[in-house]
């Protein structure tokens, strides 16, 4: 009985202890952007929205006008989970342009005015969290939108994955019990 009281225990602490990951971006639309690469630098806030992936070409059937604009520039940023080392290909579509950085470093480039448009590139990531931004803006009219297509493996992930705070509490108690449980049994 309580070798069994010790495990259910050990593996709620376990289970509470372990953040839930709940992948969101972060997009930020501008009223103001250049009409070079991914739009950058941009201006004028307009607002900010979370989303669980980067779809708005796709999903809209290329009429992605956040906020009601016609002219914007967006930039998204979030992090990327990746399994192993090795080399990914990662692919950007959209119309106008887009820029993808990995680790602050350029990977995909499908920048500039243009109609929809795809592009890939390939980078080498090590296995782990790695940060990342996709810049995008839409001017001229005509069609408007931006998806990033992700490598087999690689998924959108938290930057700062931290326990909640009651799990943390909880975990702790967790851990006194089981101990105490432990030391009774050896009087």
């Amino acid at each position: 009985m309580m070798k069994k009281l010790i495990m259910i225990c050990a593996f709620a602490v376990l289970i509470l202890a372990v953040p839930s990951v709940q992948a969101a971006l972060t997009v930020d639309v501008y009223s103001g952007h250049t009409t070079v690469g991914g739009g950058a630098p941009y201006s004028g806030l307009v607002g900010s929205f979370g989303s669980p992936d980067i779809m708005f070409a796709s999903n809209t059937g290329y009429a992605w006008h956040p906020f009601g604009l016609g002219h914007f520039g967006a930039e998204i940023t979030g992090c990327l989970a990746v399994p192993i080392d090795g080399l990914y290909i990662f692919t950007l579509n959209s119309d106008d342009g887009s820029m993808l950085y990995i680790d602050a470093s350029l990977v995909v480039d499908n920048g500039g005015p243009h109609p929809p448009t795809v592009v890939s590139d390939s980078v080498f990531l090590a296995a782990g969290v790695h940060p990342f931004k996709v810049e995008f803006f839409e001017d001229f009219g005509g069609p408007s939108g931006v998806d990033l297509l992700l490598p087999t493996g690689v998924t959108y992930t938290e930057c700062d994955v931290i326990p909640a705070p009651g799990a943390i509490l909880l975990g702790s108690i967790g851990v006194g019990v089981v101990s105490w449980l432990r030391r009774r049994r050896t009087l």
